[in-house]
């Protein structure tokens, strides 16, 4: 694995699929990690030094170093994000380890470490996405700001550019959600593009029969700085909430979620509390009667969906806010496009109308579909398949029941 973010601890989301990864690949397979060292220094490794067989750890660049580099690369480079993340250290360090090892996979992580990969290297490559960056940041265009619309253009004309220059050298590319495939296919140049499909810790987000559920209580969860999270928040205040309250005088709503920024904090009366940060979103996803989602862009398969209903917590969502979890509604969640309609449904679940029903459903849904077993099966699938390809002297099946693939 070639990441540039050390994937303990899991506090992003790509951070949380390596992780996840990593545990299931290294139950039948040996595999080494390269990725930078945290700036604020190393606490811990959680499990992964146990899960790993090497772990190689690049100090940063200096600061004043990466400053330069972003502000060199305002006129050259793809993006900012990859501007942030580069490293002469961290590509030397690849370029060494794939000339002196021999790797049955190599898997580049995010768009960021597709820089690191050596032109020179000839073994199988995947390159990994949570979703292609520059059609998530096309789909969120109508949500930011005006002002930054403009550069967010240009940034996106030379992430397509990028993406469609890197694929053709990776064997494969694997993203999250199936609904942007055909899109991406096409996008990116012909490269194989298979789906992993995204994954919840069902044993950690589950209900608890000690904590019981609050009348009233609905819950939007959410990193609170994200640009379509904070214009969610402002069309569910705005348009929804109130029509809420004017059906259920004790619906209060708490929006829980990291960072909120101005425009999110502004809403917090006596009945919308803003919390911030939270050490445990399961207080609140176990405690509300309905979590909503109220997305306008469609930008992945979102998280806080499939928490809430591994929580047993019934979840009332836009079609955007689906997207990629493909959840039937009526019968796994509520799904309503309009303010009127969505008010509706919120208000039926406040009066345990089906709430039941679509508690053990939704739950039922994500055990089925997300967990992380599954996803890591799926990766380690895929994984073969391309060796498969690459070493006709071994079938599938015997790929299959080998104990000692190195990635």
């Amino acid at each position: 694995f070639v990441t540039c973010q050390l994937p303990y601890p899991p506090n992003t989301g790509g951070a949380i699929i390596t992780l996840h990864h990593i545990e299931h690949l290294a139950a039948r397979n040996r595999v080494d990690l390269i990725c930078f060292k945290p700036r604020k220094g190393l606490a811990e490794l959680g499990e992964l030094s146990r899960w790993c067989n090497t772990i190689e750890l690049i100090a940063r660049t200096p600061r004043w170093r990466v400053a330069l580099e972003m502000i060199k690369g305002l006129a050259i480079d793809p993006s900012p994000e990859i501007s942030y993340w580069k490293s002469g250290v961290m590509a030397r360090a690849v370029d060494r380890r794939l000339a002196t090892e021999n790797y049955d996979v190599v898997l580049f992580q995010l768009v960021t470490s597709a820089q690191f990969r050596p032109s020179w290297y000839q073994g199988p490559t995947i390159w990994s996405f949570e979703a292609p960056i520059a059609m998530k940041m096309q789909r969120e265009l109508p949500v930011q700001p005006w002002h930054t619309r403009l550069w967010n253009r240009e940034i996106i004309r030379r992430l397509n550019r990028y993406e469609k220059e890197q694929a053709p050298h990776f064997d494969c590319i694997t993203c999250l959600n199936e609904e942007e495939y055909p899109d991406y296919r096409s996008a990116s140049g012909g490269p194989r593009v298979r789906g992993v499909p995204y994954g919840v810790d069902v044993d950690f987000f589950c209900p608890s029969d000690d904590i019981a559920r609050r009348e009233g209580m609905i819950v939007i969860t959410g990193n609170m700085f994200w640009g379509p999270n904070v214009d969610a928040v402002d069309y569910f205040c705005r348009d929804i909430f109130p029509l809420i309250c004017e059906q259920e005088p004790s619906a209060v709503l708490w929006i829980v979620g990291a960072d909120p920024v101005r425009s999110v904090r502004k809403w917090s009366n006596p009945r919308i509390r803003v919390t911030g940060f939270v050490p445990d979103l399961r207080v609140y996803l176990r405690q509300a009667m309905v979590s909503v989602c109220p997305m306008r862009a469609r930008v992945g398969i979102l998280t806080k969906v499939l928490e809430a209903l591994a929580c047993g917590t019934p979840v009332v969502s836009t079609s955007a806010g689906n997207y990629g979890i493909g959840a039937i509604s009526g019968k796994h969640l509520h799904v309503a496009d309009e303010p009127v309609q969505f008010a509706d449904k919120v208000v039926s679940l406040l009066r345990r109308d089906r709430w039941c029903e679509l508690s053990q459903n939704g739950r039922e849904f994500v055990v089925e579909g997300f967990t992380w077993e599954r996803s890591g099966a799926k990766l380690e699938q895929i994984l073969r398949e391309l060796l498969a390809t690459r070493r006709p002297d071994m079938n599938f099946e015997e790929l299959c029941q080998r104990p000692d693939g190195r990635i």
